[in-house]
């Protein structure tokens, strides 16, 4: 026992350690989740009230975006007759609740938002103590000033290119601008492109915006999250293209009933999705579901800190440098522990992208977001290279029937994260991750076609927890996958294990990392890619 309550305070101490400048630049105020009962995903609207966006050129690009159908061609000519708006957000503005926002084919700068200070002096009394640091480590909430929700009401586009807003009165609920679609005129995404100036936190912001849909369109260049949904009951993020973010793609916080669907996210910083702060349902329900992404080139594919009641099906998570990250990490936020993700029918593959080499540290220690190349990612969150999915604190999650291979380090991790790491100081609940995990039916170092593509290893356990288990899963050929430890428990799963104190004390090391004065920590291999195996 004195070993294993040493390895505890020992990662304690140094993930509280972690303070990663990037990520903590972009603290949030203090949130509470939605009652899900009131809300629903919003359905594809094809009629109804509607405001037109366009640009000079659109007639242009709709006429080339519909090539070779005409009736649809001249159909949508007949509509952008109706434009009266160059702005998204201006026909924002103009809405009201239940109105479809219709964006034809152009490129949307948003030049009246982006000449918005974004630190608007007009609203700097309205900041509060914040809350904590979506999808980072965050510092203690008293020591934050960050804007309140009156803030982003009163000046919406100080950190927003484009905001929905949608709780008039500050009770909490949306009761302006809600059920609002905007959705792109072209054929596909990339016709309809929204573009930051890389100074913007956010691209478009949804915040008690209940009943939001975005849907067909291109996003790039935020400074933090290209779309963002906070407190949000009900939301639909459909047939988009996310990239070049510095730190998220698709984010959603204390938001429930939503879903994305067919998302292209890449080149992000910290992760392509993140369903973090998850839907309230301890196993009972998935209120956010997750289908038909592709998310690469990111330092992580998916990541959600607190991500619970979440059913991610049937995506690609790959050429990430992890493919998925759930984690009980972060002080003062809501919904911990993790509990409660589904996997399953995904292809979570070639995640070993090489992002902490020393030349990108460098790269991105000296290089300002604004003049980096696109498609050179900074990291913003440390996570061990090689993965396909990390499971970090978590409780009663189901990774079942997956394609997981060729991830140089691990195909599936599980490990401890003590209470007190995220603030917590109750002594009944320094260990209450990691149970009750199941890992069945997955394919482990093998393609779906059937060829073999091994991982480094294919179950990695740092041993702490219960009622884990691992059962089905199946290598090339059928045969039995790696794993460290060399025996797993099956399911429905053993007793409470302490842990093996050299495993826990290794990624107590690497929660040491930080960007700007720690890249490289002693004893700590998560940031080299490793071999690829033979």
């Amino acid at each position: 026992m004195r070993d294993r309550g040493f390895v505890t305070l020992l990662l304690a101490l140094l993930a509280l350690l972690v303070l990663p400048a990037l990520a903590l630049s972009h603290a949030e105020r203090k949130t509470s989740f939605p009652d899900y009962t009131l809300g629903h995903v919003p359905a594809n609207r094809t009629s109804g009230p509607s405001l037109v966006v366009c640009k000079k050129d659109s007639a242009k690009l709709t006429k080339r975006s519909w090539r070779g159908d005409k009736r649809y061609t001249r159909k949508m000519l007949r509509i952008l007759k109706r434009c009266k708006y160059r702005d998204i957000q201006a026909a924002v503005d103009a809405a009201k609740n239940n109105y479809r926002i219709l964006v034809f084919p152009g490129l949307y700068k948003e030049e009246p938002s982006r000449a918005v200070p974004v630190d608007d002096p007009k609203c700097a009394s309205m900041k509060e103590t914040s809350g904590t640091t979506p999808g980072g480590l965050g510092l203690p909430e008293e020591q934050r000033e960050v804007p309140s929700y009156e803030y982003h009401r009163n000046c919406p586009n100080a950190q927003n290119l484009i905001a929905v807003v949608g709780d008039s009165n500050g009770d909490g609920r949306c009761d302006d601008k809600c059920n609002i679609e905007i959705e792109g005129q072209g054929r596909k995404p990339g016709d309809t492109i929204i573009q930051g100036d890389k100074k913007k936190l956010n691209l478009i912001r949804a915040d008690r915006a209940d009943g939001i849909a975005v849907d067909n369109l291109l996003l790039e260049y935020s400074d933090f999250n290209n779309l963002y949904a906070l407190e949000t009951n009900g939301f639909r993020f459909d047939r988009l293209i996310s990239r070049y973010s510095r730190e998220y793609g698709v984010l959603t916080f204390t938001s429930d009933n939503g879903l994305y669907r067919n998302i292209d996210a890449s080149y992000s910083g910290d992760s392509g999705i993140y369903p973090g702060a998850g839907p309230e349902g301890h196993c009972q329900r998935y209120g956010i579901e997750i289908t038909g992404v592709n998310s690469h080139d990111n330092n992580l594919g998916y990541s959600g800190t607190a991500g619970n009641g979440i059913y991610a099906h049937d995506n690609r998570f790959h050429d990430n440098g992890t493919g998925i990250t759930t984690d009980s990490f972060v002080p003062n936020h809501p919904g911990m522990p993790q509990d409660c993700a589904k996997w399953e029918n995904n292809e979570i593959y070639s995640n070993n992208k090489d992002l902490f080499n020393d030349e990108m540290d460098e790269y991105c220690k000296n290089t300002p977001y604004e003049q980096r190349d696109s498609k050179k990612v900074c990291s913003t969150f440390q996570n061990p290279v090689g993965t396909g999915i990390l499971i970090a604190g978590g409780n009663a999650n189901i990774t079942a029937g997956n394609y997981i291979y060729d991830n140089w380090r691990q195909g599936v991790a599980l490990l401890y994260v003590p209470a007190e790491v995220r603030g917590t100081t109750d002594p009944d609940k320094t260990y209450d991750t990691s149970f009750d995990n199941k890992f069945v039916n997955n394919k482990m170092g093998v393609r779906p076609d059937g060829t073999r593509d091994a991982n480094g290893v294919d179950f990695w356990w740092d041993e702490e927890g219960g009622g884990n288990c691992w059962s089905g899963n199946s290598g090339p050929g059928g045969a039995a996958p790696t794993s460290n430890p060399s025996r797993l428990p099956d399911c429905p799963g053993g007793p409470f294990s302490p842990g093996n104190p050299a495993k826990t004390a290794s990624v107590g090391t690497c929660a040491t990392w930080d960007p700007q004065n720690n890249t490289d920590p002693p004893g700590c291999d998560w940031f080299t890619v490793p071999p690829e195996p033979k």
